[in-house]
């Protein structure tokens, strides 16, 4: 027995994946909330729960917000949201804060039933649109988030600091002076608040490897989905 519970703040969705849900002979859905703060008001946690579905844009406290608490009450739990968001931000965001997987609302009923099939036999799902939107982020430039408080120069020596070129090595790869690359460099630290070389390097690498670690903990589910 799969025993789901599903918080959504729309009555008819709400409704609609509990009906839909509790056709199949093996799922049972022990909960259905509209809110965060309604879930907390239940008289019962003591039933084992399986899966969770979980809208994040919530009146109140948001999905996002309560993963912990739902992560606390049953921490065996998968939990896949389930959004009308379908931007990158939400998906990493989701994923960051303990989400199994993350289905967009327009997903057929029948895709939602397989991807709890797919959370408790893979330990995740992504609807593919969130599965593309995850593979981008991972490959894009690591200095893309803060490219725009860059000169042309500025990027030009940040790009080469992150390929492990020394000073005096960026500074003949430029034609340019040891001194004109700190100068630079100083302006780099203040414009990205960092005080020392090792702090700057962690800063560009820190948001792409958090990424790579999400994308590791999906690799069985990538692997299946998509290399079968």
């Amino acid at each position: 027995m799969i025993n789901i519970g599903i918080i959504e703040d729309n009555y008819f969705q709400l409704n609609n994946y509990r009906e839909f849900l509790e056709d199949f002979q093996e799922c049972k859905v022990v909960f259905a909330c509209k809110s965060m703060e309604e879930f907390r008001e239940l008289s019962f946690k003591e039933v084992d729960v399986n899966v969770i579905l979980l809208d994040i844009s919530l009146p109140g406290e948001s999905g996002i917000q309560g993963m912990q608490e739902l992560r606390r009450v049953y921490p065996e739990a998968k939990i896949i949201v389930l959004s009308g968001h379908d931007g990158k931000h939400y998906v990493i965001e989701s994923i960051r804060n303990g989400a199994n997987g993350y289905i967009i609302k327009t997903s057929r009923l029948m895709e939602i039933y397989h991807s709890i099939l797919d959370a408790i036999s893979e330990g995740g799902t992504l609807s593919p649109k969130a599965a593309h939107l995850l593979i981008n982020h991972i490959n894009k430039d690591p200095l893309e988030d803060v490219r725009h408080k860059l000169t042309k120069r500025e990027y030009e020596l940040l790009a080469l600091l992150k390929e492990g070129y020394s000073y005096k090595e960026m500074a003949d790869k430029l034609f340019v002076t040891v001194f004109t690359v700190n100068q630079h460099l100083k302006k780099v630290y203040q414009k990205l608040n960092v005080a020392t070389k090792s702090e700057l390097i962690s800063k560009i690498w820190s948001n792409s490897l958090c990424t790579a670690l999400l994308f590791v903990g999906f690799a069985g589910f990538f692997s299946n989905q998509f290399f079968a």
